[in-house]
């Protein structure tokens, strides 16, 4: 492989901005690549795989290497680097690159390796957390099905088209092979990545880019027709648009969230997805619910969380986050359940779900909710975590609740 500088220093500048600067790895990785567009397909394939590759393996490059601790600018273009030998590589002749030796190197990662937080490259809090929730036996195999990247996964738009047809018409008309995916009926997992704007379908609202284990969230709902449903984190909407997918575009569904720059998309969405059921509401002061009556037969709360289970896709995460962070989204959940738990009535579901597997964000936040004083008008019907390493896919927390008064 041959690393050509400008390649090289750009990726280092997304590496200071996401490592260093504490920007998401998805922002910084478009930003890049929209900056120079002088760089063609293949450079950017290359460009991305070698970013996502080093923020997925930091830890492991940074104490192969001996640089565990150091933040300065210039370890970025050592990481590219580390990674170069890493993946049997020689680096070239760069000043920046003096004093790294391939043999050395290789020794160190062969004696790190051997502990986990160095094998999945993961801060001590993280390995310490998980080995709390889960032990020794299930944690490792959890963390180890989280460090792998994640696979493109679809949600076929049931108003356009079939999950058969879909198949078949990606295969006759782009030589693009998918498979089903069991037991998600609305899933299909392409054999490799690829754009998707060149596909027509895709840009008519044919199929969302949406991972199996979200795609199961919303059907805890139990959807059905002419039903009043309130998704109360809608963010970009991916649920909503699930949601009036499976009722037929026939209920009436109530998208609120505090962004109203994600609220946009979804609207944009929605009218690519040929959708009609879906309102949206910003909610910028809490003085707007008091408007939303609470006779919704259906909420649902994907809560703000850690994102620990979808390390897959965003694996930036391990570094942003850390445990008083963790604290804080955990009082925000906690609000937002006792915030909007009125919107049901009696008989109503409250669905709550997360893409984190940690218990404290989880069943732990349920508990606490059905012993307060609103909770105890609730009792719970059914939970959940989707392991990763049981599925293949992002890890995800649910649990459905009933309005009992």
């Amino acid at each position: 492989m041959r690393l050509h500088r400008n390649i090289a220093l750009g990726i280092a500048s997304g590496l200071n901005e996401t490592l260093i600067d504490k920007r998401p790895a998805s922002d910084v990785i478009k930003k890049l690549l929209k900056s120079n567009p002088s760089w063609g397909s293949r450079d950017r394939r290359t460009i991305a795989k070698i970013f996502y590759d080093i923020i997925r393996q930091k830890r492991l490059i940074e104490g192969a290497l001996g640089l565990e601790g150091n933040e300065s600018e210039a370890v970025p273009l050592k990481l590219i680097a580390g990674w170069m030998m890493l993946n049997d590589f020689v680096p070239p002749d760069w000043e920046e690159f003096q004093g790294i030796e391939s043999q050395k190197f290789n020794q160190t990662v062969n004696s790190l390796i051997k502990e986990r937080k160095y094998k999945f490259s993961i801060p001590d809090w993280l390995d310490q957390m998980g080995i709390a929730a889960f032990g020794e036996h299930v944690w490792s195999k959890e963390i180890e099905a989280l460090d792998q990247p994640a696979q493109l996964v679809i949600r076929v738009n049931r108003l356009l088209i079939s999950t058969v047809a879909l198949k078949k018409l990606l295969q006759e008309k782009y030589q693009i092979n998918t498979e089903k995916i069991h037991p998600y009926p609305d899933a299909l997992i392409f054999d490799k990545h690829q754009s998707l704007q060149p596909i027509k379908e895709y840009r008519q609202g044919f199929f969302e880019v949406q991972d199996a284990n979200s795609q199961a969230i919303t059907p805890w709902l139990k959807p059905q027709k002419g039903k009043y449903y309130i998704d109360a984190c809608a963010g970009a909407g991916g649920k909503s648009l699930h949601l009036a997918s499976l009722t037929n575009d026939e209920a009436r569904i109530m998208a609120l969230d505090t962004n109203g720059l994600k609220l946009n998309e979804l609207r944009k969405r929605a009218h690519r997805n040929q959708t009609e059921s879906i309102e949206t509401n910003c909610v910028i002061k809490s003085e707007i619910l008091t408007t939303i009556k609470g006779n919704a037969d259906g909420l649902l709360i994907d809560a703000p969380c850690s994102g620990l289970g979808v390390l897959k896709r965003n694996p930036d995460t391990k570094w942003l986050i850390n445990p008083d962070r963790i604290q804080e989204i955990i009082l925000m959940q906690e609000k937002i359940l006792q915030t909007y738990c009125s919107s049901i009535k009696k008989g109503g579901l409250l669905v709550y779900a997360t893409c984190s597997i940690l218990p404290q964000e989880n069943s732990q936040q349920i508990e606490k909710f059905l012993n307060s004083e609103q909770g105890r008008s609730f009792e719970i019907d059914e939970e959940k975590t989707y392991f990763s390493h049981e599925s293949g896919f992002d890890g995800f927390y649910c649990a459905r609740l009933i309005k009992k008064m």
